[in-house]
C-alpha cells in the first residue's frame, strides 16, 4: 500500500511541476529566454538571452540595456535559455 501511495504523491508532484507558472499578466517566471544567444562551455552554463522587450526588462535583470526595437537585459545567467517565457509555436 506505501509504495502505491508514494507513486500516486510523485505523479501527482510531476504534473504540477509541469504546469505553466504565471506571474503577473500571464508571462513567465523570470529567467526566460526565447531567443537565445551566447552560453558559456561551463557547466551550468551562463547565458545571455536576445529577446527584445518593448517595453523595458524585467526588474530582476542588473543589466537592461537599450537595444533595436526595446530592450534586452544583458546578464549572462546560469541556465537563462532552460526555460521559454513564451509557449513553443
Amino acid at each position: 500500500m506505501r509504495p502505491q501511495v508514494l507513486l500516486v504523491a510523485f505523479a501527482v508532484l510531476a504534473v504540477l511541476a509541469a504546469l505553466p507558472i504565471a506571474h503577473g499578466q500571464g508571462a513567465s517566471p523570470w529567467p526566460c529566454c526565447d531567443k537565445c544567444g551566447v552560453c558559456t562551455k561551463s557547466i551550468p552554463p551562463q547565458c545571455r538571452c536576445q529577446d527584445v522587450s518593448p517595453t523595458g526588462c524585467n526588474s530582476a535583470c542588473k543589466s537592461c540595456v537599450r537595444s533595436t526595437g526595446g530592450f534586452q537585459c544583458a546578464d549572462s545567467i546560469t541556465n537563462f535559455c532552460e526555460r521559454r517565457c513564451t509557449p513553443a509555436a
